[in-house]
């Protein structure tokens, strides 16, 4: 079951577990590592939230920590992706309407008890981490594995280039 990345749907993912380091492309809602507190918060902004359709969707996993980790990422193992496959769809430009599309949006570290989040949209994954865990917004690239950088090539970030070229043309073409 592969899914191609599609900004604003879901996201491209690094996990390290147990000393391995994956990347993986699914549903944003399969991140939210605490159904618990993303409900709380629902109900103290006066909305309800029915998590039952999510937990299904989630193997009945409520929290995702280091403890149901394991269980966790071997029902996401259809969503497991190659750095050089997620490398082929920047080189071969295949991605909808921007490359930000192929940019990982967050680095879950099992390991470390930790989640940083890049996601530019409104959805603050850092907030529901696990009791005990630390949930950062912030560039995490280097917490990267040099041979995982699939946006890498020669000392070049692709996809900053790319955006940068994009950037260019909406500029170019709002001109005239």
């Amino acid at each position: 079951m592969r899914i191609t990345p599609e900004y604003g749907n879901n996201v491209i993912v690094g996990v390290n577990y147990h000393n391995s380091f994956s990347w993986y492309v699914a549903d944003k809602d399969y991140w939210i590592l605490d159904l618990e507190k993303r409900r709380a918060d629902f109900i103290k902004n006066g909305f309800e939230y029915d998590a039952g359709d999510i937990l299904a969707t989630r193997f009945n996993i409520e929290i995702v920590n280091e403890k149901s980790a394991g269980d966790y990422l071997s029902f996401l193992e259809p969503f497991k992706v190659a750095a050089p496959e997620l490398k082929g769809f920047i080189l071969n430009q295949q991605y909808e309407d921007t490359i930000l599309s192929l940019s990982p949006s967050l680095y879950i570290d099992f390991d470390q008890k930790k989640l940083y989040s890049a996601y530019p949209e409104g959805l603050p994954f850092e907030r529901y981490v696990p009791d005990g865990w630390t949930g950062q917004y912030e560039n995490f690239t280097d917490h990267i594995p040099e041979g995982e950088q699939y946006w890498m090539v020669d000392d070049v970030d692709l996809i900053l280039k790319i955006y940068d070229e994009e950037m260019k043309r909406f500029f170019d073409d709002s001109a005239e």
